[in-house]
């Protein structure tokens, strides 16, 4: 009778551990050992308690709505990092130094600057068809810097005393042969 008993508990421990071992999280944190802290980025304060000017004209409580005055953290985010707000609001003068950020900054993009980054993007990440590899005629890789030609030449504009931006930087394609080309090249 013993035996069963700690032949049963056994098998009970390597049970409760076996499926700790599958939560992912560690057995530390299954089991209640490990501290679950709340996230500092959820915690947001509560807006402070206000008196109407005449408490006789209280407004009806509506269980379950939100307070009025609460502000919702999210959207308060969402207010702060938005560009409309770090620049002043078209009646509003900006300051010198808001002037001058804005004129290192360069010129004003084109309006539609989002849709033609997001278009390109959307084409550099698109696998190439078949026929495309099979002719060649894939997205040709970025050309890279070639390095030993790029040491030289910066070696050779400190030996005449010439800035590093003088002359071009010498850059390389990494373009492979296409399986048409490789089978072309046989005959």
């Amino acid at each position: 009778m013993k035996r069963n008993q700690i032949i049963t508990g056994l098998a009970a421990l390597s049970l409760s551990i076996t499926l700790a071992g599958c939560g992912g999280e560690g057995i530390k944190k299954t089991f209640g050992l490990e501290a679950n802290p709340p996230d500092a980025f959820d915690v947001g304060t509560q807006a402070p308690l206000s008196l109407p000017p005449e408490l006789g004209v209280l407004p009806s409580p509506n269980p379950g709505e939100p307070r009025p005055q609460q502000v919702d953290a999210a959207q308060q985010g969402l207010v702060a990092i938005s560009p409309a707000s770090a620049l002043p609001a078209s009646g509003a003068s900006a300051s010198s130094g808001q002037q001058a950020l804005l004129q290192s900054a360069g010129p004003t993009p084109p309006s539609d600057i989002r849709a033609d980054v997001n278009q390109s993007a959307m084409i550099a990440s698109k696998p190439p068809s078949f026929v495309s590899r099979l002719m060649g005629n894939g997205p040709t890789p970025p050309p890279t810097v070639n390095a030993p030609a790029e040491a030289r030449r910066l070696q050779e504009n400190q030996a005449l005393g010439q800035p590093v931006t003088t002359g071009t930087t010498p850059q390389q394609t990494q373009s492979g042969q296409s399986l048409w080309g490789a089978i072309m090249s046989v005959f």
